[in-house]
């Protein structure tokens, strides 16, 4: 549900996220609607500001991850506000890049698990984070669909194209995601501390420290990389070149979603503030149109900072954000304000509106079943995380 402003209320050919919620929102939703996804791309930079700077701290070994921080936010956010007309024309060919990278280490990865093959065991009481996580790259789909939208003209082929590489990009994502969770299983030991380990002809035993495992990575804050990069390098030394080359594809992708979420972030922010500039004041002055751009900036940066100094005191939350916050967010997102725009925008009070190609009845209908869906999952998240916090 992606539509141009065609009328004479709109920016001709703008679209963002704030400006749907404007048109197919009630105005007290809108605003509503405005919050949630400042705070949810706010959620969303936190993640990656913590899965950046590990990364890069695992990639050249460096022990705290704090001082790399500064570097990895504000090298990125000032790139995102200021370096935006170089990164534009390249978000398609960094996300094709990142996207490859990921099929590269999901494909060596699961070959070395494969090989290795350590016992899985399977507890299905912990099956609510592993949904939660697994529902943040399909909730925050629509987070990034309009600034693409941007990419393509208004035309029918063009849209069915946009919309068919939207459904693909969740499917594969999906795939590979449980492709990498599988062969980090093969690898990293879940709990026990204690595997065999296999130095080409010769088999020991031995018992590795608790960092060692997916039960330490997950209590203090770690992508899972750096625990698969470990027992690599010391149970496996002939795949410790597989541990590298997958930190640095990591490290690689996690500064492209960053910089593409930064990016995108800014531009939200600059569409709520021409729409309140809009209203506000008249845009001809030339003095308050330079305000306007002053006042985005600004904004731009304290939402910036915010990511910073949250992510700065809080270097070990990485999990908890990603399956708990940023997982509702997304979820809640999707499953109430999108869902009421998808039944506002398809009623009749907006037949006027142009669209190259409208959706059948068939996936009209498909809307009540997806908000179901992310609803449920929105209200099992906070039920989750109110039940551990107990």
């Amino acid at each position: 549900m992606v539509l141009y402003f065609t009328d004479s209320d709109s920016l001709p050919g703008h679209v963002d996220l704030f400006a749907l919620g404007d048109r197919f929102l009630p105005r007290i939703l809108s605003y509503a609607f405005g919050i949630h996804v400042l705070l949810t791309f706010t959620i969303n930079g936190l993640s990656y500001a913590l899965a950046g700077s590990q990364s890069y701290s695992d990639v050249f070994s460096i022990t705290n991850t704090i001082v790399v921080l500064p570097f990895f936010c504000w090298i990125l956010n000032l790139l995102a506000v200021f370096g935006r007309r170089l990164v534009d024309p390249f978000v398609s060919i960094l996300t094709l890049f990142k996207g490859t990278l990921l099929l590269i280490v999901v494909v060596i990865a699961f070959i070395v698990g494969s090989t290795i093959q350590k016992e899985i065991t399977n507890d299905f009481h912990y099956i609510a984070d592993s949904f939660l996580t697994a529902t943040v790259a399909l909730g925050g789909t629509f987070l990034t669909m309009p600034y693409m939208f941007t990419k393509i003209s208004f035309s029918e082929p063009d849209v069915r194209y946009y919309r068919l590489a939207i459904t693909l990009g969740m499917v594969t994502c999906y795939v590979l995601e449980t492709l990498w969770c599988w062969a980090v299983l093969d690898v990293v030991p879940q709990v026990d501390a204690c595997l065999s380990i296999d130095y080409t002809n010769t088999s020991t035993t031995g018992c590795l420290p608790p960092g060692y495992t997916l039960q330490s990575a997950e209590e203090n804050g770690e992508i899972s990389t750096v625990p698969f990069s470990r027992v690599l390098d010391d149970s496996y030394p002939m795949y410790s070149w597989v541990g590298t080359v997958i930190s640095v594809f990591i490290m690689i992708s996690i500064t492209v979603s960053y910089t593409f979420n930064s990016t995108v972030l800014c531009q939200t922010v600059e569409g709520v503030v021409s729409s309140v500039w809009r209203i506000s004041w008249n845009r001809c002055d030339f003095k308050l149109a330079s305000s306007e751009v002053i006042v985005a900036i600004a904004a731009n940066f304290f939402l910036m900072t915010v990511i910073f100094v949250v992510a700065l005191f809080n270097p070990q939350s990485f999990v908890i954000i990603v399956s708990k916050a940023m997982s509702i967010a997304n979820n809640f997102g999707v499953g109430f304000y999108i869902s009421i725009m998808m039944w506002r925008c398809t009623g009749k009070n907006f037949q006027y509106l142009e669209i190259p190609l409208p959706l059948s009845k068939f996936q009209v209908k498909l809307q009540y079943l997806v908000s179901v869906f992310f609803m449920l999952a929105t209200v099992w998240g906070v039920v989750s995380w109110i039940l551990e916090s107990i």
